[in-house]
Formats: structure tokens, C-alpha cells, sequence
């Protein structure tokens, strides 16, 4: 089968892009290059949502293995058709990155370890979070994402894009913008562009933090009134603590 097409592997299989688990499909395989070149020389990868294939042949051009994630069963049988004669360095796993156990599937290669996608936009926070918490178990992570949404995470003290998705990501990570992809590079075409950016864990993070999902919910409270302040913001978030209790 030609692969190069998405379009063409969806209608030769009778599948659809599914508008629900976000499926825009990356077309433009110099773009596919990029993205595996950005990460480092010798990984194993952990690809999140293989879709057809694009950038997973790029990775497994680049990389020393690949674990690629997909939930969409139809897709899951296209990959595994399409690198049967790699199988043994590229393993296709029919699972929903949002369930899987991301450190667990690191941690089963050596250094150095690299977590790779096209992030579905409906469920880019939730996944990038996922991301961030994995960091002790990657290297380095190279994700696609809307480009508005890229602004918010490298966004800095004072911007109007800053958040509390920027303060969590880069407490924990590096960010780094590479490159934007236009709509025309995948199908079907978003409405938006897209951004590449690379995170690399910090050596030594801002501060350490006993519980990371509090210090989360912490930090969406304080952002979620900017106009009050700390105390009163967190303590708008919950029936549970006063404002002398915050």
C-alpha cells in the first residue's frame, strides 16, 4: 500500500478522520523529519497517537526504537501492517494515552528516552500534563500543538498570554518554540496552525514539590480571578478553606 497519502490509507480502508478523538492527520513528511531530528540521536521514543504513520516512519528512521500509542483500533491495524518489517524497533500499542502509564513505558528502555506527538487539540492540556509529570522517566519531548496554545505555555511573567498552564509547564520544563506547520500540512486542515516546541526537564526544578496536583490546583485558583488576590482567588475555589485559612 502507498502510505505517503493519509487520505489515501484511510479510503483504501474505509475509515474516517473522527472528529472526537481530534484526528488531524500530518501530511507533510519534511516536517515529520524535523520533528525527529529535534530530538536526540539514539532515543527511544514514545510516540503519543501514531495516526497513519507519517511521523512515526520518520522517528523510526531517527530513532533507536519507538513505543506508538494509538487508540483508534483501525489505525492501530494500519501501523502495525505498515512497520511489520520493523516490529521488533517499532511497537505499535492499542492504548489511550490518557490512561496509559507513560513512565512505566519509558522506564522499560535505557537512556536516553524522548516522548514525541501531534497532540490531539481537544485534549492537549490534560495530555501535556500527563507529559509534565512523566518528566524524571524522558530527555526531552518534542509535541505539536496549536499555535495560540504554544504562546500560552512559553508565555512570561506579565504577558497577557501567561497562565497557569505556563507557570506549571515551565516550572517543571524548558520550553522551546521550533517551528510552526500551517493548516495545508495535515488533513483534513485544522483551522488553526500548529507549533512545534521542545521541553526539556529542568536539572533542578524551581522548587520542589511534595504534591504535584496540588500545587496545580493551587495554581488554576490563582489564575482563575486575576483581578483578587491570592488568598481571596484560592479561597473562591473551595468551600473548604477561609480566607485566614489560605
Amino acid at each position: 500500500m502507498e502510505y505517503s497519502s493519509p487520505k489515501r490509507v484511510l479510503d483504501a480502508r474505509g475509515l474516517r478522520p473522527r472528529k472526537r478523538l481530534g484526528q488531524n492527520f500530518l501530511v507533510d513528511s519534511r516536517f515529520a523529519a524535523r520533528i525527529a531530528q529535534a530530538l536526540p540521536e539514539d532515543a527511544h521514543v514514545l510516540e503519543i497517537g501514531g495516526g497513519t504513520g507519517t511521523l512515526t516512519a520518520a522517528l523510526a528512521a531517527h530513532a533507536r526504537s519507538v513505543d506508538v500509542l494509538e487508540i483508534d483500533r483501525g489505525l492501530v491495524d494500519v501501523l502495525r501492517e505498515r512497520f511489520a518489517a520493523d516490529a521488533k524497533r517499532v511497537r505499535i500499542v492499542e492504548a489511550d494515552a490518557l490512561d496509559a502509564d507513560l513512565p512505566a513505558l519509558l522506564q522499560r528502555h535505557r537512556p536516553p528516552r524522548a516522548i514525541c506527538g501531534n497532540l490531539p487539540y481537544s485534549i492537549t492540556t490534560p495530555l501535556l500534563e500527563r507529559i509534565v509529570d512523566a518528566a524524571p522517566s524522558w530527555d526531552c519531548a518534542v509535541v505539536m500543538v496549536q499555535r495560540e496554545y504554544a504562546k500560552r505555555v512559553a508565555a512570561r511573567p506579565g504577558t497577557p498570554e501567561y497562565s497557569s498552564l505556563s507557570v506549571y509547564v515551565r516550572h517543571h520544563c524548558e520550553v522551546e518554540h521550533l517551528f510552526d506547520v500551517g493548516a495545508s500540512g495535515f488533513y483534513p486542515a485544522p483551522a488553526v496552525a500548529s507549533s512545534v516546541m521542545r521541553l526539556r526537564p529542568k536539572a533542578l526544578p524551581d522548587a520542589e514539590l511534595s504534591d504535584r496536583a496540588a500545587f496545580l490546583w493551587i495554581v488554576r485558583a490563582a489564575f482563575a480571578q486575576r483581578r483578587k488576590t491570592l488568598a481571596n482567588s484560592i479561597a473562591a475555589q473551595t468551600d473548604r478553606l477561609s480566607r485566614a485559612d489560605v
